[in-house]
């Protein structure tokens, strides 16, 4: 057997090189000394076996780092590389094709507004040719017929003989001066169609980010400043006038609540009836709800008594309190406006103010504006929207003036499809909304679960303010412009900074 070549270094033993090594020691390595010394019971192994075994392992290694690993990676940059240049050009043929087709929708609404302009030039030459053609028979009237009667008028005044006073009579007595019958000019006015931004986009087309429309993702400048969950439900959130509170109701329950902003309960109420929904007066900071049992409209007062104001003849689902302290309630097929103390108001041209709905869910109040906004289920629940069991029926936002008379409906954002019955279609389905600082309406969309952005004045889609990850958002108040309540269906209130 060959001799084992020692290894220098052993620093029990100085002087002595290592030999062998102990398996019971983990592989530690010994000289001869060490061996009959330190470990003289233990398993033994010659060092050059397990030099071997190591250069062996080694060998497997480096096998692996130059055969499979670096080469595998290799070809993993250079197919980043390859992706990237591909996405590169994918994204220079995506500008490439927006800008052609925003140029085809330029180019449509230039030849558009060249066919209304010379439609216009058209009606302005007509005119000038009626004009002209007016100008010269009143001017044929006037030399030939006219100005000769007047003068032969004044010379048989001044100086004409009875004979030629009584034939100058008789000839003007059945004479008409009435101009020729003149033709009208063309009248023309300009109606401005409304820029729907929805269907530029569609006209356009969208980017879709990873499958997904990019302008349906939510902003992430919003700061979260706090998130709980209640130990009640609630599906009603309505902020206190000022400070950092709201109130939380939920549907047939007898007790509101109200809570700060890290969920702590800083009052209950025990109404002792069924609330169904809740608002807060701008003026005073009271609650008031309506109940469906007997269509009574209550406000409850500082000593927390709910006392009842009036009672409407069809089932209230909602409500909400103007500035002028209106009292604005949805009922069963309509939205009408109250005093505070039941009478009906009047619109000022006699005229009750009353809006059209079928199932309104929750009202909304614009101290900016004076607006009203709603949402209406259309009498269809969302899972049976969603299952396609209710064709025809559309959930939809209705924004009105003070009076409220309407201005505008929303009906769809746009750009969410899906396929329900055979066939795809909008989806839209509101439940809750509330006024921003300038006017623009906040709507809870739980298709997307979401809280989106639509413009105050006509409806169409801004931005989404955020989308949920996990239970449905159902109810969205704004406190003070900047502070924004999102309420969730499993009672988890998210609290974010407003922008």
């Amino acid at each position: 057997m060959a001799a084992q070549t020692p290894v220098p270094g052993c620093s029990y033993h100085p002087g002595m090189g290592f030999v062998y090594i102990c398996k019971t020691c983990n592989k530690e390595l010994l000289c001869t000394d060490c061996v009959v010394s330190r470990h003289n019971t233990h398993n033994i192994g010659k060092l050059t076996d397990y030099v071997s075994e190591q250069k062996q392992q080694i060998q497997q290694y480096e096998e692996k780092l130059s055969k499979t690993d670096i080469p595998k990676l290799d070809g993993q940059i250079q197919e980043s590389e390859d992706n990237f240049k591909e996405s590169s050009i994918s994204f220079r043929k995506i500008i490439k094709d927006i800008k052609r087709q925003g140029k085809q929708i330029k180019t449509e609404a230039d030849h558009l507004v060249d066919k209304l302009v010379k439609l216009c030039r058209d009606l302005a030459k007509i005119n000038e040719d009626i004009t002209e053609k007016n100008t010269a028979a009143l001017t044929e009237l006037l030399g030939e017929k006219l100005k000769p009667q007047l003068e032969r008028c004044q010379q048989v005044l001044t100086s004409g003989s009875n004979v030629d006073v009584i034939s100058v009579a008789r000839e003007t007595r059945n004479t008409s001066t009435a101009p020729p019958d003149l033709r009208a000019l063309k009248t023309a006015a300009f109606k401005p169609g409304v820029v729907y931004n929805d269907l530029l986009e569609r006209m356009l087309g969208t980017v879709l980010v990873d499958g997904e429309n990019a302008l349906y993702q939510p902003i992430q400048s919003h700061t979260v400043i706090s998130s709980f969950e209640t130990p009640f439900p609630y599906d009603v959130c309505r902020t206190c006038r000022s400070g950092d509170e709201a109130w939380l109701s939920n549907r047939g329950k007898d007790k509101i609540h109200r809570v700060d902003k890290k969920g702590n309960i800083k009052e209950k109420v025990k109404c002792k009836v069924k609330v169904h929904s809740i608002t807060v007066s701008s003026t005073t900071g009271r609650v008031w709800f309506c109940v469906k049992e007997d269509k009574s409209i209550r406000e409850v007062m500082s000593n927390g008594a709910a006392v009842t104001r009036f009672t409407v003849d069809a089932v209230p689902r909602c409500l909400c309190i103007t500035q002028e302290d209106m009292v604005v309630v949805g009922m069963m097929k309509g939205i009408v406006m109250f005093t505070s103390d039941g009478r009906v108001v009047s619109d000022g041209a006699g005229d009750v103010c009353r809006q059209e709905a079928v199932t309104p869910r929750y009202l909304t109040y614009c101290r900016q504006t004076g607006d009203i906004a709603a949402t209406d289920s259309d009498n269809v629940s969302f899972d049976n929207y969603m299952a396609g069991k209710a064709p025809g029926k559309q959930p939809r936002v209705i924004v009105m003036d003070k009076h409220l008379k309407l201005r505008f409906q929303c009906k769809q954002l746009g750009a969410i499809k899906s396929q329900v019955g055979g066939g795809q279609q909008f989806l839209f389905y509101p439940v809750d909304v509330c006024f921003d600082g300038t006017g623009d309406v906040l709507v809870v969309e739980v298709v997307t679960k979401s809280v989106v952005l639509i413009d105050g004045n006509n409806g169409h889609f801004l931005r989404t303010v955020y989308i949920s990850s996990g239970s449905l958002p159902w109810s969205v108040r704004l406190q003070d412009d900047h502070i924004l309540w999102v309420g969730h269906i499993n009672s988890e209130m998210k609290i974010f900074h407003y922008k």
